[in-house]
């Protein structure tokens, strides 16, 4: 492992070329997003349609999202601090996402922790369906999360223009 500034470590793949906390973070996020949502939709359709096994899905969905955003999380502060030294990011931007991100972690993990719970509780379907409303408040601060974060600009967006050396 080299390490390349102040809390960034990149790995060396065969290729040749360095895989960053900002390249990590990019990989690892769609998981908790995708999970939480669709985790959520598929336990609240289980719930309407009176099928236990799709809500027993559902918490799954929202236990492996729960799991999926610490990486996630973890990563995003180290490639923030490093999308931060860049002059063509604003750093409200980056604060914005990171403190939603804060938020909806805090949110997903607690519905994680509370769909083990009900998993070890399987005749209990008010606390299952608790945990599927407390998934999709989850789904939606992680999808407000995700869309704030889709503002940043990475390195290959800019524009060609932004690119050239002075």
């Amino acid at each position: 492992m080299v390490s390349h500034g102040a809390g960034c470590a990149a790995f060396e793949p065969h290729d040749g070329g360095a895989v960053n906390w900002e390249y990590i973070h990019l990989i690892s996020h769609p998981f908790p997003i995708v999970l939480s949502i669709v985790g959520a939709g598929v336990g609240l359709v289980g719930w309407a349609t009176g099928r236990e096994s799709l809500e027993r899905y559902g918490l799954v969905s929202l236990l492996i999202a729960a799991v999926m955003v610490l990486p996630s999380y973890i990563s995003g502060i180290t490639a923030g601090d490093i999308v931060l030294d860049r002059t063509f990011v604003r750093p409200g931007i980056i604060q914005n996402h990171r403190t939603w991100a804060t938020w909806s972690s805090i949110v997903l993990v607690t519905s994680g922790i509370f769909a083990v719970f009900s998993m070890t509780q399987p005749n209990d379907a008010r606390l299952r369906r608790f945990v599927l409303l407390l998934g999709v408040g989850a789904a939606a601060l992680v999808g407000s999360t995700s869309f704030r974060g889709g503002k940043i600009v990475h390195g290959e967006d800019r524009p060609a223009i932004e690119q050239v050396a002075p």
